[in-house]
């Protein structure tokens, strides 16, 4: 395992660095309450290749390294933006991976270009949140022509269900839960509600209806029945990009308490110089140095064609617990100005609190976790 950065990865992390810096961090308010600003904005990723860093490589070879460098990066400076890079990525995988000829070469080429950007992944129904496999949306066959569906139900909680291009919508079929692949525009898909939540603020939580909507039998990803499979296989890779996601947050969060320590006096030295103060910072750097190769660990598990089920769940649910204290211990650092919106640290608070609870929250990450190495102790014996 490599513990460096390749020189290519390094040119990654610089562009995604300047992205950042010149597009995101001067418009982070605008990007939060202007939606044609916002989505001219993931045009640009679009274009630029961000939406589709972990599909395969010209050799033929995924690395999921460079999308791990790049959403960190992204997510340092808002990590509501980096919410979207990483379900777009999830879609793309999941369409290149599962999808037609036709339908790669139709909505991949279109997320490369910045056309269908966003795209979305409508799993979540009211009473499907943890448990997939309850969902309540249905597709039946059109009876008076088998070419199409007829899809009757309703979705919460989607990440820029309200913007995206293209959306994977998981709906009960006779032969089990089946994916669709659904434009945006669909007659008898509509936004039902726009949620308003604490943090994560340049990325729309919204709920999806669907009442009729009729969808060809070609919009199918995969094959009937296989929408769990599909499912699940898109969480595994989407539970690197949220630890990704999560650890950008907190290298933010400890990098602004960090300088703040070095800058902020009291009682006539700077407030590093307190041994409280300096442990603290030296407890966030092991976390993040312990969250960063854990994320390291599933990447190279994926590079090598290993299961890595179990390393993505350790990875995202460390990052996005040490995430959450981190944030909390730096905004303690900063006292009462860390709670006023001039400082960053109030929105790396908010932020960082979604990460443990999407793409699996941390009792079902240990619910994975416990079964895997339950399955290996009895193996053993």
């Amino acid at each position: 395992m490599e513990f460096g950065y390749t020189a290519e990865q390094i040119a990654l992390k610089m562009e995604c660095q300047k992205f950042a810096k010149e597009e995101i961090a001067e418009n982070v308010r605008l990007l939060e309450e202007d939606l044609f600003v916002r989505q001219r904005l993931f045009e640009k990723m679009g274009q630029k290749g961000f939406f589709t860093l972990g599909l395969m490589l010209a050799e033929k070879k995924r690395d999921p390294f460079r999308l791990a460098i790049a959403l960190k990066e992204i997510s340092k400076v808002d990590a509501g933006i980096g919410v979207t890079m990483a379900v777009t990525n999830m879609v793309a995988e999941a369409i290149e991976r599962y999808g037609s000829k036709q339908q790669q070469a139709k909505y991949l080429s279109a997320i490369k270009q910045g056309e269908s950007v966003p795209a979305s992944f409508a799993l979540t129904e009211e009473q499907a949140g943890s448990d997939p496999k309850n969902i309540q949306t249905r597709a039946e066959v059109d009876l008076n022509n088998s070419d199409y569906f007829w899809i009757n139900g309703s979705k919460r909680l989607i990440t820029n269900g309200d913007l995206s291009g293209v959306l994977i919508v998981f709906a009960k079929t006779t032969e089990g839960i089946s994916a669709f692949l659904i434009e945006r525009g669909t007659p008898g898909m509509e936004v039902s509600k726009t949620e308003q939540k604490l943090g994560l603020l340049t990325a729309n939580l919204v709920g999806l209806s669907f009442d009729k909507c009729r969808v060809h039998r070609n919009q199918l990803l995969g094959k009937l029945g296989e929408g769990l499979k599909i499912a699940l296989g898109s969480l595994d890779s989407g539970r690197i990009g949220v630890a990704a996601q999560a650890i950008g947050i907190a290298e933010a969060s400890y990098e602004a308490a960090l300088h703040y320590s070095q800058v902020r006096k009291q009682f006539g030295k700077k407030i590093c110089e307190n041994q409280a103060i300096a442990f603290e910072l030296a407890d966030m750097h092991v976390k993040l140095s312990a969250a960063k190769l854990l994320l390291s660990k599933a990447c190279w598990q994926r590079v090598q064609g290993i299961s890595y089920t179990l390393a993505a769940s350790e990875a995202k649910l460390y990052a996005s617990e040490i995430a959450n204290e981190i944030a909390s211990e730096a905004m303690q650092i900063f006292g009462g100005y860390g709670y006023i919106k001039d400082y960053p640290l109030e929105r790396y608070f908010r932020d960082a609190r979604a990460t443990t609870l999407y793409e699996g929250t941390s009792e079902i990450q240990r619910l994975v976790i416990s079964r895997s190495i339950l399955k290996e102790a009895l193996i053993d014996q």
